[in-house]
C-alpha cells in the first residue's frame, strides 16, 4: 500500500510541474505571414507586399501566452502590386528607408498579453504588448490580435494593425519632418497584417 501511495504521490508532483513548466510553440513559417501597406499621404496610392520570417516562437505558462520573439529578414521585403523591376524594393531597402545593409534583421519580443473583456466572435480576443527593434530604434508597440487554437492543438494569431515608422527613424518624405515636399509626402503610418501558425 504505501509503495502504491508513494507512486501516486509521485505521479501528482510531477502532474503539477508539468503544468507549471513554459511550453513553447515553434513558429510554422511555410504556413505563417507578413504582410505590410505604405500609403500616400495626400493621394489614394499605396504599395503592398510581404516580409519573410526567419524564426519565432511562443511561450505558454499555465495555459496562458506570456512570451514570444520573432526575428524578420529585412532583406526579403517584395513589393506585389508593381511590375518587375520597378525600382521599389530596392529603394525601401535603402538608407532612406530601413537600411537594410546595416540592420538586415528586425524583432519583436512579446512582453505582456491582456484579454480582451467580452471580445466579439472572430474579432481580436487579446492585447499583444511588446517590443519592436526595427533599424537598430527598439520602441514599445502594443496591437489587437485575435488568438485561437486549432483541433490540432496549434495557436493560430491573427492581427491587423498600423505604427508611426518615424518613431523608428524611418523618416523618408514624411510631412512631420519635411516640410516642402508637397504631394509628396508618404504616410507615417505602416500597416502590419499577420498570420501566424505555431505548433508545439
Amino acid at each position: 500500500m504505501k509503495s502504491i501511495l508513494a507512486a501516486l504521490a509521485t505521479i501528482v508532483v510531477a502532474s503539477a510541474f508539468t503544468s507549471f513548466h513554459p511550453v513553447s510553440y515553434t513558429v510554422d513559417l511555410r504556413q505563417s505571414s507578413v504582410r505590410w501597406t505604405g500609403y500616400s499621404e495626400f493621394s489614394f496610392g499605396e504599395h503592398s507586399g510581404t516580409i519573410k520570417l526567419i524564426t519565432g516562437d511562443l511561450q505558454f505558462e499555465k495555459e496562458q501566452l506570456t512570451g514570444g520573439h520573432f526575428v524578420l529578414d529585412m532583406n526579403s521585403i517584395q513589393d506585389e502590386d508593381l511590375v518587375a523591376g520597378h525600382g521599389l524594393e530596392n529603394h525601401l531597402k535603402s538608407d532612406d528607408f530601413f537600411s537594410v545593409e546595416k540592420f538586415p534583421t528586425a524583432a519583436f519580443e512579446i512582453r505582456k498579453v491582456i484579454p480582451v473583456k467580452n471580445p466579439q466572435s472572430n474579432q481580436p480576443n487579446f492585447e499583444v504588448n511588446g517590443i519592436l527593434t526595427l533599424k537598430g530604434v527598439s520602441n514599445p508597440l502594443t496591437f489587437p490580435a485575435l488568438i485561437t487554437t486549432t483541433r490540432e492543438g496549434a495557436i493560430k494569431t491573427h492581427a491587423k494593425f498600423k505604427f508611426d515608422r518615424t518613431q523608428w527613424n524611418v523618416r523618408y518624405n514624411s510631412g512631420k519632418f519635411f516640410s516642402d515636399i508637397g504631394d509628396g509626402a508618404i504616410s507615417d503610418a505602416i500597416a502590419i497584417e499577420l498570420d501566424i501558425l505555431a505548433t508545439h
